[in-house]
């Protein structure tokens, strides 16, 4: 454990709790703790969010404001320098596109846009721009099984993709007791189920990427009243898994601060 954690998980332990979601959805809660917390570029309109290493990888939307940044999970000691670090590369998006969903495949960032039917492709150590390639729909969530990427685009239904050229393999519909869950956002791909957060809505799932079934829902509530937002557009919408502390980051779009959270057995 290294000191950066060990001083958050200190600082942290009044924080944590046992977080269950009213029963207002079939998904059985999924109950969780809060490990730590740190501060989050409340710049960053969130889209898409992932651990590598040591570091964050992150792509914020907005045209003319689109950027693919990395920065690492470590914080320096003081306020200040919480607030004023720099990341650690920063790559503007071009204009023309907002920037959606990213996801980590070998070393290239897969990066996608909302409503340009373009996929962006990015060195990930350098953040330099390699290539694109087009896609029907709109980008909205990515992640990856380490094999294809999975896509979604608002709706109900997620898209598998290969990864050479984009082209689809399969479509999977999202239910809950057989009922469609739409607004699919951001997704993260964790020991072989998929996690996705529902735009305006304070949860995130627990799918089956065999039958699409949800199988348990977190509800993040709790956490959110933790910040003093003041937009409705400030929702969640950030899930980052982290291997090495066996936990999730989660943060929203324009958020203060990021929070590690723990699945309970």
């Amino acid at each position: 454990m290294n000191q950066f954690f060990s001083a958050l998980l200190c600082t942290s332990l009044l924080c944590i709790a046992n977080l269950l979601p009213a029963t207002v959805y079939a998904a059985a809660p999924i109950s969780f703790e809060i490990l730590a917390e740190r501060t989050h570029k409340p710049t960053l309109f969130t889209q898409g969010l992932l651990v590598d290493g040591d570091h964050f990888y992150e792509s914020s939307g907005l045209y003319n404001q689109s950027l693919l940044v990395t920065y690492p999970i470590a914080e320096p000691a003081g306020t200040w320098a919480k607030i004023s670090a720099l990341f650690t590369k920063k790559q503007p998006v071009p204009a023309r596109y907002f920037a959606e969903g990213l996801a980590l495949l070998g070393d290239k960032l897969y990066l996608l846009t909302w409503q340009e039917q373009t996929l962006l492709i990015y060195d990930k150590t350098t953040l330099n721009y390699q290539k694109s390639l087009s896609y029907k729909g709109e980008g909205w969530g990515l992640t990856t099984d380490g094999k294809q990427l999975i896509r979604s685009d608002g709706s109900d239904t997620l898209y598998f993709h290969t990864a050479d050229d984009f082209t689809v393999t399969k479509t999977l519909k999202i239910t809950d007791e057989g009922k469609a869950v739409a607004q699919l956002n951001e997704l993260e791909f964790v020991e072989g189920f998929i996690w996705a957060n529902v735009w305006h809505q304070d949860r995130i799932l627990k799918i089956d990427p065999a039958t699409g079934k949800v199988l348990g829902e977190m509800d993040l509530s709790g956490v959110k009243q933790k910040l003093q937002l003041n937009n409705s557009e400030q929702v969640l919408n950030g899930i980052a898994w982290d291997e090495k502390r066996n936990a999730f980051w989660i943060t929203g779009k324009n958020w203060p601060k990021m929070f590690l959270l723990r699945i309970r057995p």
